[in-house]
């Protein structure tokens, strides 16, 4: 007759048998999974409008905060700060008005918006914010010296740029008298060039011209179209705000964009 085998024997044989309980490789699995939810959690959605387009962007949060995308969007051309002050007339009994305090307080709290905007730390993004800082005080001091000129025009020699200009314009407008009515002259008739109704501005500088108040006149359209025109255009400008560079820089802080966009 076999011999029988103990019940407990074949219990603890199955016992043995079963998968061996580790539990340092269980609490490693649960570690990697705990950490993995955390690092997809960080990739956020953010909205923004350019004029044509609607636009989403994910990006990782660990990098940027949402506010620090919307402060970096403000250094995108038409979002930024500009200053509203107008150095120029169009009537002489509007010097007056020119308000110098305005313009100061203005360029003050303008500039400090800027200086004060935490933007992403992308050195792209902090070399434009100088830029338009620099823009903003160049506009600043050729509106401030404007607006006195019209009063005091000797100021103009004490501005450090557009030095053409200068030698264009200062000498009449210091000088007066035939002087500024031939330089108003001059003015005029480049206007004319420009004009689809040369003939017009003709007409208009005969008949100021013919008036008890033409160095008023003439002092109002050399200042506004002879001198401000002249030195506007002289101004530094940086492009990467306007000519499409910041629009694309700003895109590659995103690790996917899409737009939707209306037809121009």
């Amino acid at each position: 007759m076999p011999a029988s085998v103990p019940v407990y024997n074949l219990m603890a044989a199955s016992l043995c048998k079963q998968p061996h309980y580790n539990p340092m490789r269980s609490t490693l699995f649960l570690f990697i999974l705990a950490v993995a939810i955390p690092v997809n959690a960080q990739l956020k959605t953010f909205k923004w409008q350019s004029e044509l387009c609607d636009l989403s962007g994910t990006y990782d949060a660990k990098k940027y905060t949402p506010a620090q995308l919307r402060n970096t969007l403000t250094l995108l051309g038409t979002n930024t700060p500009r200053i509203d002050f107008s150095a120029t007339v169009w009537r002489y009994d509007e010097i007056a008005g020119l308000d110098l305090a305005a313009l100061d307080s203005e360029y003050e709290q303008k500039s400090k918006i800027i200086r004060d905007l935490n933007i992403v730390k992308v050195p792209f993004w902090e070399k434009l914010r100088q830029a338009q800082l620099k823009e903003m005080q160049e506009y600043y001091e050729l509106s401030k010296i404007t607006a006195q000129a019209y009063t005091d025009p000797k100021v103009i020699n004490s501005y450090r740029l557009a030095e053409s200009c200068k030698l264009k314009y200062a000498g009449p407008l210091i000088a007066g008298g035939n002087k500024l009515i031939e330089a108003w002259r001059q003015v005029n008739l480049a206007s004319q060039k420009r004009n689809a109704d040369p003939k017009r501005l003709q007409d208009t500088w005969d008949q100021q011209n013919a008036s008890p108040d033409r160095l008023k006149y003439a002092r109002v359209e050399t200042m506004s179209f002879g001198w401000w025109n002249c030195a506007n255009a002289l101004l530094p400008h940086d492009d990467a705000a306007n000519d499409g560079t910041a629009d694309t820089e700003y895109k590659k802080l995103f690790k996917r964009v899409r737009q939707r966009c209306d037809e121009a």
